[in-house]
Order: C-alpha cells, then sequence, then structure tokens
C-alpha cells in the first residue's frame, strides 16, 4: 500500500489555483497495474480530495488521521467531543491564535479578520467553508487549522504549540495545520493496516511536511520529496526529486514499483 500526502507531493498551486503536475497521476495509475493499493494521506477533508482527484483515490487518511476510507468505505470518523472543543478554544484564545475547526463540508473559525476568512476559503477551496457565527456545541470537526496575519502574529502564537502537537506550516508560513498527540497519520496508518490486513513493512509513504514525519518514520518505506521540510527529509529513507520535477515517478521508479 502507497500513501501520498497531497500538498507539496501530489498537488501544486499557482496564478491558476491548484494543479497536479504532469505525469503525476499517471506514474500512480502504473503502480495500480501493477498490482499495489494507493491512498491519499492528507490534512484535507474528503470534498476537497474528490474535488481535486475524483474517483482516482478510493482510500484515503484525510483530516491528519480522523477520517479514514477503505474502498469507499469510512471506517473510522473522529470528531472532537464538545468538551474538547472548549478545551481547544481556552488554549488557543488565551495566546490570540487564529484558528479553525475543520469539518467534512463547513469549518468553525475562531478569532478570524474578514481577510482571513477570505484567504482561508480560498486555501480550502469549498466555496463559502468557514462559518464564523457559531455555538461550541454545533462543532462537528476532527483537526484545526491555524492562521497568521504576519511573522510577529506567528512567533507570539508559537508558545500555543505545546507538548506533542505540530503545526505543519504551509509555504508562505502564514497558516498551518495542527496534529494532535495520538492524532495523526501515523495514527491512522496503523489503524489502516490494522482493518486491512496489510502489514506495516509492505507500506510506502511519499511527503513533504512536518506532518508527515511520524508517517514517514513508520511506514516501510518513508520518501521524502526534495522540495521538503528538513524535518522529513532527516527522517526518509529516500529522497525523491521534487514535485514539480517528477519526484513521484522517479520515487516509485526508484523503488520498483513501477
Amino acid at each position: 500500500m502507497i500513501f501520498f500526502d497531497i500538498d507539496g507531493t501530489l498537488l501544486a498551486s499557482g496564478k491558476e489555483g491548484y494543479f497536479v503536475p504532469d505525469g503525476t497521476l499517471q506514474a500512480i495509475e502504473l503502480a495500480k497495474q501493477n498490482g499495489h493499493g494507493v491512498a491519499i494521506c492528507s490534512g484535507r477533508q474528503e470534498p476537497f480530495i474528490r474535488k481535486m482527484f475524483g474517483d482516482f483515490f478510493t482510500s484515503y487518511i484525510a483530516m491528519n488521521g480522523t477520517h479514514v476510507v477503505y474502498e469507499g468505505e469510512t471506517i473510522l470518523q473522529k470528531f472532537f467531543p464538545p468538551e474538547r472543543v472548549l478545551e481547544i478554544m481556552e488554549h488557543f484564545d488565551s495566546f490570540g491564535v487564529s484558528y479553525n475547526f475543520v469539518g467534512m463540508r463547513h469549518g468553525w473559525g475562531r478569532n478570524l479578520t474578514p481577510e482571513m476568512t477570505a484567504l482561508l476559503n480560498r486555501v480550502y477551496n469549498l466555496g463559502d467553508y468557514i462559518v464564523t457565527d457559531w455555538e461550541p456545541e454545533q462543532v462537528q470537526a476532527g483537526a484545526v487549522d491555524c492562521i497568521f496575519t504576519d511573522q510577529g502574529h506567528y512567533e507570539r502564537c508559537r508558545p500555543a504549540f505545546t507538548g506533542s502537537m505540530v503545526l505543519n506550516l504551509h509555504p508562505g508560513g502564514h497558516s498551518g495545520d495542527l496534529s494532535f498527540p495520538n492524532q495523526d497519520k501515523a495514527e491512522a496508518i496503523r489503524f489502516f493496516c490494522q482493518h486491512t490486513g496489510i502489514e506495516l513493512k509492505d507500506t510506502v509513504a511519499f511527503g513533504d511536511g512536518t506532518n508527515d514525519v511520524t508517517m514517514l518514520k513508520t511506514v516501510g518505506i518513508g520518501v521524502a520529496m526534495e522540495n521538503g521540510v528538513p524535518e522529513a527529509k532527516a527522517v526518509a529513507d529516500y529522497i525523491t526529486d521534487s514535485m514539480l520535477c517528477g519526484g513521484i515517478e522517479k520515487g516509485l521508479r526508484h523503488l520498483g514499483l513501477i
């Protein structure tokens, strides 16, 4: 089973919006034809995955491990319980963090300016995704994203990311998705493998971000993109070329998967 991160691994962004680099899906299709399973493993939510990839992937780990689908069937769906929503709000509000509870089809934004809301809606690429007038008991979310007005705001908020929280900053450094202890891509891959009977030694993962570090360490072979962060490259078994230079195809060929 081969797991693929999305942003920075399968998906790039430009002036015209998001795009999959040429040859990427064709290479993955060859891997499928060779009998390998393929799955997404991303912080993104299911509607975004389906919007960008259609029915190409029928298995995926979404929302940084809180939503797992195997062959079109949801096998895990975790939402923060109401008391956890309140804990997160109290914690991040005390540090002045601007953030969004990430749900399947809506996000519940907190401490967002109109400009932040507009930017996040463009990032999510799901229309008017973010709700800004809500009550905690309405939240049905499994992940949290954060946004910063500038570097100074980020530096003031950094102490909020305590313990084993992992903030995966997006290109530009003004937003990022958050992974919590025991609720990340690696934990979801273990669950996926237990459910499907796949052994971890028979898994491969491609990733580029800080939220991919535990995933790359957990699978049988971890592959980091050349455009990835140093932390991902440091734990990878192999570093392939960058996303825009055929990194997926080259990595699959190097491993003998196509």
